[in-house]
């Protein structure tokens, strides 16, 4: 009985090993980042930095984050943010990024987070504690080189503790909680300017096992909107995980609420996600950054700029699907499609001993009437 005990105790714990955040995710980018059409993007974008900064897109981003920062410190004028921040920021907490004019963004994956569905709005804190984070994106068109008006931008990240809303997440922060399926916080859908550009008010992401702090992206392109503040069809041309400097995410990570998160964090330099996209030849995954305030709990505003291929079309498949009636949960996908051949081994392996338990309590049953 002892042995059997032990066998079950094995099995669930393998389980968690399977769970798709960690290796799996990053042997799905790698298939990702080495197609065809992500080598030519980049080759691409590579010949657009100066055509940004001649045709003025660079100076303009440049003062519409200062317009940010100053409505947020209400300060009328008071110069320009530059792409280097570090003037702005205490020396524990400075971005060892200064992003090129342009990314070469690599498609990494989409996760098993994401849920479709999610409404247009700005503003997707939700009343969720944690530090405010103003994001500033801006799309270029890698064919043309010029700024991408009416793209549909995607983000969902984690809340301070780790946990995304929208999701039935077994095995790792909500198990059949279903009520999580219905909550909507740090997720949302903008559309660009003519600029290329969108902002949200986020929250900067904690972090789970396995990963490093990341915010997902989507591109939708050609989509409809609906009257319920959604949008559908088109097709998605670009998705992305963007970072953030570890020394920002060790300070912000020893403040209220993030605090509280006692799983291990993994650095950058673990993660099998941010080494893939780090190691393309020419792409930073770090955002810019610097403080809205004084100091770090007054938020942050980061940037960056994202090459978007707008005739590429990826596959997006989602966790949940928030509707009129509430998060639909897919159990299918992501978990499913990420197991390895070890994974399911466990999985044959497990199914086996939960027949022959089944078999023998039955006879036992049988022999004790």
């Amino acid at each position: 009985m002892l042995s059997l005990c032990l066998l079950s105790l094995l099995y669930l714990s393998t389980l968690g090993v399977t769970h798709p955040g960690s290796h799996d995710e990053g042997a799905y980018f790698r298939s990702l980042a080495s197609s065809r059409s992500v080598q030519d993007a980049r080759q691409k974008l590579a010949r657009c930095s100066d055509h940004i900064k001649r045709s003025g897109v660079d100076a303009r981003a440049a003062a519409r984050r200062t317009a940010i920062l100053n409505s947020y410190r209400g300060i009328p004028n008071a110069g320009t943010v530059s792409t280097s921040p570090r003037s702005f920021l205490p020396q524990a907490a400075q971005s060892s990024s200064e992003n090129p004019s342009c990314l070469l963004t690599p498609e990494s994956t989409i996760g098993p987070y994401w849920v479709d569905g999610e409404l247009i709005r700005s503003n997707v804190t939700d009343g969720e504690p944690g530090i405010l984070l103003t994001l500033d994106g801006e799309f270029i068109d890698v064919d043309t080189c010029e700024p991408v008006e009416d793209i549909l931008w995607e983000i969902w990240n984690c809340n301070a503790t780790g946990s995304y809303s929208g999701v039935q997440d077994f095995g790792h922060h909500h198990d059949d909680d279903n009520s999580n399926l219905d909550k909507t916080y740090l997720r949302g859908i903008q559309r660009t300017d003519k600029d290329g550009a969108a902002q949200f008010t986020t929250l900067f992401p904690g972090h789970y096992p396995g990963r490093a702090t990341h915010i997902h992206v989507l591109a939708h392109v050609g989509a409809t909107f609906l009257p319920n503040n959604t949008v559908t069809g088109g097709h998605v041309a670009h998705i992305g995980q963007l970072f953030f400097d570890q020394d920002l995410i060790a300070a912000v990570e020893s403040t209220a609420h993030y605090n509280t998160n006692n799983v291990r964090i993994t650095s950058n330099t673990q993660d099998g996600i941010f080494n893939d996209v780090n190691s393309a030849t020419g792409y930073d995954p770090i955002l810019s950054y610097t403080r809205l305030g004084h100091s770090l709990e007054d938020g942050i505003l980061a940037w960056t700029t994202m090459g978007i291929d707008l005739s590429a079309s990826y596959k997006a498949e989602s966790a949940a699907t928030l509707t009129d009636h509430g998060g639909v949960a897919h159990f299918h996908g992501w978990f499913i499609h990420q197991l390895g051949a070890r994974e399911i081994l466990v999985w044959v392996v497990g199914l086996g001993l939960v027949f022959w338990l089944t078999r023998s309590f039955r006879q036992f049953c049988l022999r004790r009437a």
